[in-house]
């Protein structure tokens, strides 16, 4: 069985929405877009390839979707943007039917079934990168496997958080955790 496995950058008040840049996500009124920025340098990308050496496939909201898709496919050669592409990625969404990136395929109607199908296929891990909506569906269903957390030390005051009410409770144990600069990084495995 495959796992399914959440990244997200959280603040020290648990907050996931607009990390990467101020216009990134102002839903809801948010004003506070753009906290890693100066605490992120080369660390995005030493942790993406760590991060990324075994999974096969990529998990995204349509949000984020449209914000890599934006950005990625603009970089050419860029290392990361070559993984990306040699990655299946599934995209959830009820409104866009198609999308244009390789190797791409949208998922509509029951998020939370399809991704039990495609954890129970055939494939290395399934990797979930921001999208705070589906990663919400995804704990409601008890779908996460991993969290892989990057910890920045600031503290953002509002927007949206990455534990919400209706997780389904589970026990993870810590697997691994490191810093870089001010960032802790660390991954944590689901325990049965």
């Amino acid at each position: 069985m495959r796992k399914v496995i959440v990244q997200q950058f959280v603040s020290l008040d648990g907050v996931v929405q607009g990390p990467g840049t101020p216009d990134e996500d102002r839903e809801g009124g948010f004003e506070g877009g753009g906290w890693t920025a100066k605490h992120a340098g080369s660390l995005l990308s030493d942790t993406f390839f760590t991060w990324t050496a075994d999974e096969d496939a990529l998990l995204l909201g349509r949000k984020t979707y449209d914000i890599f898709y934006a950005y990625w496919p603009t970089t050419g050669d860029h290392p990361i943007n070559k993984r990306l592409e040699a990655m299946d990625k599934y995209v959830t969404s009820r409104s866009v039917k198609s999308a244009d990136w390789v190797n791409t395929t949208m998922i509509d109607g029951d998020v939370a079934s399809a991704v039990k199908e495609l954890k129970d296929g055939t494939g290395g891990p399934i990797w979930v990168s921001g999208s705070g909506n589906l990663t919400h569906t995804l704990m409601r269903n008890g779908l996460v496997d991993e969290y892989r957390l990057l910890f920045f030390p600031v503290v953002v005051g509002s927007g949206k958080r990455l534990f919400v009410d209706g997780a389904i409770p589970a026990d993870f144990e810590l697997a691994s955790s490191r810093t870089v600069g001010n960032v802790i990084v660390a991954t944590y495995e689901r325990r049965d």
